[in-house]
């Protein structure tokens, strides 16, 4: 997969507070900022709990397009009784819902960059497919693209009522990079199925395989459970005493139930204290007070735990076919 990064581990002050150059936060953002804003201390390294627009990942299988919208519009098509055909202002029109849904590539490698988390508002796919009318026979829903991409979710999924039509991120209108005028988001399901710049929507008999898919990766997309240490990072020199270790899990729709840090290479794990969660779909934040015992190098790992009772895999594995899997680890030295 072909990637841009506009993300690195940041430097942020307020812990992890929301990013305040969010434009117009709703008040379900100023809670999450409120709450874990008393959860954590402040350190000077953090992934923020919304990724700002500028910084949310961005990835494309070509040059992502310019669209004219005045000369968009959004059909609804297929086995459907009644097709659709919305122009930008009749999307607008329609009523709205607002989630937190994390969005990660499949080619995100373990503990990688390509994951960021947004407020997204749209429309939910449910209500356009039941406007629409469904006619029998009706298998998967594609998603096609004005820059020539697609892809498609099983046709349940479609209408367990999570998935949306979204034409706002953070509080504006779509940045052109991230989708503008419209996207899908798919929560609970790797980044390529949220197909950006959204022209059509076609219910189909058959299972549709996209563009991925043609090359090899996972039709399903499940995200796998995985978990990251965001503070200390790699080589970092501390002092003996405590440190509060940091970091974020996710595990999609399925929720993060439990965390557990190791500080020797594995052989111990000891239980980190949970953030709330932001919502259903978003990861979750996780910390854990060291007692360091002495100087010296240590190897540090995490696992999570989703929210169905499975541990996060040890077994190491590539991103290709359906995403990578194994545990992050580090290794910091500890001065006197």
């Amino acid at each position: 997969m072909k990637h841009w990064s506009r993300r690195e581990f940041m430097t942020l002050a307020g812990g992890l507070a929301l990013a305040t150059a969010l434009p117009g936060p709703s008040s379900a953002v100023a809670g999450v900022q409120e709450v874990l804003g008393r959860f954590f201390s402040p350190p000077k390294r953090v992934t923020p709990a919304i990724t700002p627009n500028e910084e949310f990942y961005v990835t494309s299988y070509r040059t992502p397009p310019s669209v004219r919208v005045n000369q968009w519009s959004l059909t609804v098509k297929g086995l459907v009784r009644k097709p659709l055909n919305l122009a930008y202002p009749d999307l607008l029109a329609r009523p709205t819902v607002k989630r937190i849904v994390t969005l990660e590539c499949i080619g995100n490698t373990v503990g990688g960059e390509f994951i960021s988390t947004a407020e997204w508002e749209g429309i939910p796919l449910q209500a356009l497919l039941e406007e629409a009318g469904l006619s029998e026979g009706a298998f998967d829903v594609v998603f096609r693209a004005a820059d020539g991409y697609s892809d498609s979710i099983r046709l349940e999924q479609a209408l367990a009522g999570d998935v949306l039509v979204a034409h706002q991120m953070n509080g504006v209108s779509l940045p052109e990079g991230h989708g503008f005028p419209a996207r899908i988001i798919v929560p609970g399901v790797y980044g390529m199925k949220s197909v950006q710049w959204l022209t059509e929507i076609e219910l189909v008999a058959e299972d549709y395989h996209g563009y991925y898919q043609k090359k090899g990766w996972s039709d399903e997309a499940v995200i796998k459970t995985m978990s990251r240490i965001d503070l200390p990072v790699l080589g970092d020199t501390i002092r003996t005493g405590d440190y509060v270790i940091q970091g974020l899990a996710f595990a999609g729709t399925r929720g993060i139930h439990k965390v557990e840090v190791s500080t020797d290479g594995g052989d111990r794990w000891q239980p980190a204290q949970l953030a709330p969660p932001l919502s259903p779909f978003a990861w979750r934040f996780w910390s854990y007070q060291w007692e360091i015992p002495a100087p010296g190098s240590y190897t540090l790992l995490v696992r999570a735990t989703d929210g169905e009772g499975k541990v996060q895999t040890a077994d190491e594995r590539p991103p290709a076919p359906d995403g990578a899997s194994g545990l992050f680890e580090i290794s910091v030295r500890v001065k006197s």
